[in-house]
């Protein structure tokens, strides 16, 4: 009998030990439940002095600043063809050259003109000065003093006539030698060795793509806020959206009569080392106005209770509804004028679960 009632004492202190495990347990399993739970999870950012600008947006063709088609000025055949497209040509550069043998030639002839010219100038000066001492010693006539005189006023008259037909021959002959006023690459070639050109007939085109311009059609009510020097941003598609810095040239002093838009100018540089070819169509931002160390938020941070902004900042580990005056908004962002300071935490994401002074727990910083 007292080995049977041991053994029903062990067991039921057995199975009285067993609950007090399980019953740790669960406390143990309900402490960490709890201990999870204990806040509410939220991304937060954290308040930094920002630079923000206001932008307007068009599109427009790229096109060189400067851009020439060069004109034949004399006539013949062109015979030698130096430059072809896309070659780059300075100023210095002969892009073709005109048959000059007739031009040659009378070059070489106003240049003997113009030394006929100079000797009979020197021979009726030579003339003159004999005259002026037989005019003063008497032997001849005052009629014929004055007819040397003349003779001198006819040859500087000649001399300067034959000077102008040389500078016009001259002309002529290196006019049969094609160059470009400006620097660049040919991006036209009209002409082929044999064929006939006239004056004003086009030979080449060159366009210096160091500097690119946009024109633009800018409404009346966006003018008084664009002005020379105003800074532009141009995105060209074709390239990936590269990102090209201009600032407006020109704003035009009255509107297109058919649109009643203003021309806008924009000058952007064309960074190397691989040079934006004219003609791609780009996305240009003119800057508006530009703010430098302001605090701003993602719109989606700023709640709005009773006609006034809030946003919940991170106090001690608790949420804490603070309100805020904002001012403008630009691109899914607001300014915030009043209620922040720099180094504040804001919460960006979990809004929706907060109810008062709830405790969170941050998950993630912006």
């Amino acid at each position: 009998m007292k080995l049977k009632k041991t053994l029903v004492y062990m067991a039921m202190l057995m199975i009285g030990l067993g609950f007090v495990a399980c019953a740790g347990d669960e406390a143990s399993s309900t402490d960490t439940d709890i201990l999870a739970g204990e806040g509410v999870p939220v991304e937060v950012l954290v308040i930094k002095p920002e630079n923000v600008q206001k932008n307007i947006s068009f599109s427009g063709i790229l096109q060189p600043v400067h851009s020439v088609d060069i004109m034949a000025e004399v006539s013949g055949k062109i015979i030698k063809i130096n430059k072809k497209l896309g070659e780059i040509v300075t100023t210095s550069d002969v892009l073709a050259e005109i048959d000059d043998e007739i031009p040659l030639s009378n070059y070489r002839q106003g240049k003997s003109t113009v030394l006929s010219a100079e000797n009979n100038l020197k021979i009726a000066e030579l003339n003159l000065k004999s005259d002026e001492d037989l005019f003063a010693s008497g032997d001849i006539s005052k009629l014929a003093y004055e007819n040397a005189l003349l003779g001198v006023k006819t040859a500087e008259a000649n001399h300067l006539l034959a000077l102008a037909n040389l500078s016009r021959m001259e002309k002529a002959y290196k006019d049969t030698r094609i160059k470009s006023p400006i620097s660049g690459y040919v991006s036209r070639k009209y002409v082929d060795i044999g064929t006939m050109v006239n004056p004003n007939m086009s030979v080449y085109r060159v366009v210096d793509l160091s500097a690119l311009k946009i024109n633009i059609g800018v409404p009346q009510e966006m003018i008084p806020v664009i002005r020379p020097g105003s800074e532009a941003r141009v995105y060209v598609s074709a390239y990936s959206g590269e990102l090209l810095s201009g600032k407006v040239r020109y704003v035009s002093p009255q509107a297109d009569e058919r649109t009643g838009s203003f021309n806008v100018e924009v000058h952007v540089t064309n960074r190397g080392p691989e040079l934006i070819p004219a003609g791609m169509t780009a996305r240009i931002e003119i800057v508006l106005d530009k703010q430098e160390g302001i605090i701003a938020l993602p719109n989606y941070a700023i709640v709005q209770q009773d006609n006034q902004f809030h946003i919940y900042k991170v106090e001690k580990n608790h949420a804490v509804l603070t309100p805020v005056e904002v001012g403008e908004g630009f691109e899914n962002r607001r300014i915030v004028i009043n209620g922040l300071v720099m180094g504040d935490t804001v919460i960006t994401v979990g809004m929706k679960n907060l109810s008062g002074d709830d405790v969170v727990v941050i998950e993630r910083y912006e």
